[in-house]
């Protein structure tokens, strides 16, 4: 074979390698696979950006029951994440986040009873939330770079979670449906993160 044809076979060869090693959104939980509580789990997931798209399609409507739909919903996602976790912790170990889900129906339930100053309370919550959501999107983009991976798109997205939880902690909540809209874009990316898959090596 010709030096020049066997360059570019090599190319080609090489060019499955170089897009799987591309970086893709995932959301926190994955039906694929999954059990029952899995799957319910999964749903409950999905709540949350349901109701953030809800929240930047009609801000006052919304902006009116938003701490009982968001404490309910917040509760639900906490307790079905927990009993899946409970029921099906030995099939992934490393997937265990009764900490986060306990904290989840904290927040839920504390968003239900303080309904005086809930807006307050809610962008705290999830601005707080969003923050730390930035700084595990920034570090695995740390981690992906120091492995020669793709690092941007995660930076990329925890620079984005990091400028919308702040601007939710620094909101002035006079501005109801400014405030109302920030939340909703919070609650539609907080179940998303950028992940990287790298092809293995084959031996």
């Amino acid at each position: 074979m010709p030096a020049c044809c066997g360059r570019r076979w090599a190319r080609i060869r090489a060019y499955p390698e170089r897009c799987s090693n591309l970086s893709q959104i995932e959301i926190d939980r994955n039906p694929k696979g999954q059990k029952i509580p899995g799957k319910v789990a999964f749903v409950a997931t999905l709540l949350l950006p349901i109701l953030g798209a809800a929240c930047l399609v009609m801000p006052e409507p919304v902006a009116e029951h938003l701490p009982h739909l968001l404490g309910g919903v917040m509760l639900f996602v906490g307790t079905a994440d927990i009993v899946t976790d409970i029921l099906e912790r030995n099939s992934n170990p490393g997937k265990i986040t009764v900490g986060t889900d306990v904290v989840m129906i904290v927040l839920g339930i504390v968003t239900l009873l303080n309904t005086h100053e809930s807006l307050n309370v809610i962008a705290v919550m999830w601005g707080l939330l969003g923050l730390e959501d930035a700084a595990a999107e920034i570090d695995e983009s740390l981690k992906a770079h120091a492995a020669g991976h793709k690092w941007i798109a995660p930076l990329a997205s925890g620079i984005f979670e990091l400028v919308l939880g702040t601007m939710l902690l620094l909101a002035p909540i006079a501005n109801l449906g400014h405030h109302v809209l920030l939340l909703g874009l919070e609650l539609v990316v907080y179940p998303f993160h950028v992940a990287n898959h790298e092809e293995q090596p084959s031996a």
